[in-house]
């Protein structure tokens, strides 16, 4: 079924580069046909990323999941074709290069050997949770400051900018797995009852609360509030799948009130960044003739000539999509600002339609469930590598709920991407080696002959 489904994955990437190619060979007045073999290139390298892929799970003999590795391939056939259509060859071909190889030799690394998610929860938690952490200060003092006045890449040397708020999130999902295995069932077994709630003592939710409050300010000084935003979700969700509804709800309680805390703290003594500001300011009315300020001084621009345009040219491709969409190749995307990365939402509806902006939900939706499903179908001693999957399905899905929420203008708009779509090399490496470890712990399912599911 994987191999059929990946064969409807590889023509509708053809099919989708062919139609792009076609309709620039069109307005420029050439022949159509005559762009077809240079276009065939990147979905080429698409086809033999995911036939490896394949090919290393059946020889692993991992049948219980068949799912996945098609609606993560479907995504990103999508994601590659519409970056082409923006972005030319170049864009593409920087996706693959940075984001696409990578990210799928790590997945069949983890694929060819599960027991490195062993290993992971062994021998190195710490490890890599502190290394994910020391990157995100470092780049929070010592990271390239973009046009916007964020930090959100640190470089090292002559290497290309690593984001490294993407690395802090899959470092944030593995420390938290790994410390609520750990102290879980002592905490719960040595909680005080205060009425209905449970508290557990300090010692045992301070290491974790202290991670997140690091990694928290560090992304407060790089003014990265997306990336906040996300882990506050993955801080929660992992924490409500670790314990007990009765010591969840205490936990809860007190992060509430720290973040409340911490809001007063930084309301007092901390100034907005101007790009929060505008942002924020963006989202309550796009179309506002008020004068745009920054650091209270006039810009001679009105919101809605600034931070407004870029959410204005978002609903107005929305609009002009419709249910089936002008057309690949036939629209106009290249008015919304940053359309390859913040909002190619906007740009898949425009020329693809709502119909297919739809199904694109629905892909994410079944992958999050289908990576539930697992955790759920995994032993019960497995606590690691159940959180594991809560968190990298949380992971993935928070984000397109934000970026689509975004660009509807039903949230103020963050710079985060939607995985597998947007462009972004470490973004997209991440995420396919989060579905890399997905994968591997696939292959302790295994399907008995009656056609249920048994741990291996």
């Amino acid at each position: 079924m994987e191999a059929a489904l990946l064969g409807i994955v590889i023509l509708t990437a053809f099919l989708g580069f062919s139609l792009v190619a076609a309709a620039a060979q069109l307005r420029q007045g050439g022949e159509p046909l005559a762009a077809f073999p240079a276009a065939w290139l990147p979905p080429g390298v698409l086809a033999l990323a995911l036939l490896a892929i394949h090919l290393a799970l059946r020889g692993r003999r991992t049948e219980s999941e068949q799912i996945i590795l098609p609606v993560v391939g479907l995504l990103l056939a999508i994601g590659l074709t519409m970056i082409g259509r923006l972005q030319l060859q170049a864009g593409v071909w920087q996706q693959v290069t940075r984001g696409l190889l990578p990210g799928a030799a790590i997945m069949a690394l983890f694929i060819a050997r599960p027991g490195l998610v062993e290993r992971i929860r062994r021998d190195w938690p710490v490890t890599i949770s502190l290394a994910g952490l020391l990157l995100l200060l470092a780049t929070a003092f010592f990271g390239v400051v973009d046009e916007s006045g964020a930090r959100l890449s640190l470089k090292l040397g002559p290497l290309p900018a690593v984001q490294t708020s993407e690395l802090i999130k899959l470092a944030l999902v593995i420390f938290l797995a790994w410390y609520i295995e750990s102290v879980g069932e002592e905490a719960e077994a040595r909680a005080r009852s205060i009425g209905w709630l449970r508290l557990p003592a300090l010692r045992y939710f301070v290491p974790g609360t202290l991670f997140v409050l690091l990694a928290t300010l560090a992304l407060v000084k790089m003014s990265d509030f997306g990336a906040i935003l996300i882990l506050g979700c993955l801080f929660v969700s992992m924490l409500y799948a670790g314990f007990q509804t009765r010591i969840f709800s205490t936990i809860a309680a007190f992060g509430v009130a720290l973040s409340l805390l911490a809001g007063l703290v930084l309301t007092a003594a901390w100034e907005v960044p101007a790009v929060i500001q505008q942002r924020f300011a963006a989202f309550l009315d796009p179309w506002s003739a008020e004068p745009l300020l920054v650091d209270g001084a006039p810009t001679g621009l009105t919101i809605a000539e600034g931070p407004g345009y870029q959410i204005q040219q978002s609903l107005y491709a929305l609009t002009a999509g419709g249910m089936s969409g002008t057309g690949l190749g036939l629209g106009s995307p290249g008015n919304i600002p940053l359309a390859h990365s913040e909002f190619i939402f906007a740009a898949i509806v425009e020329e693809t339609g709502a119909i297919v902006g739809l199904a694109l939900l629905i892909c994410f939706a079944i992958l999050l469930l289908r990576i539930l499903r697992l955790a759920i179908l995994l032993p019960q001693g497995q606590a690691f590598e159940r959180l594991l999957l809560v968190g990298i399905g949380v992971h993935l899905f928070i984000q397109v709920f934000v970026m689509v929420g975004g660009t509807l203008n039903l949230l103020p708009v963050t710079g985060i991407t939607i995985p597998f779509l947007s462009q972004g090399g470490m973004a997209l490496t991440v995420n396919l080696m989060e579905v890399g470890i997905v994968l591997a712990l696939a292959q302790q399912l295994k399907v008995t002959s009656n056609g249920s599911m048994g741990s291996g």
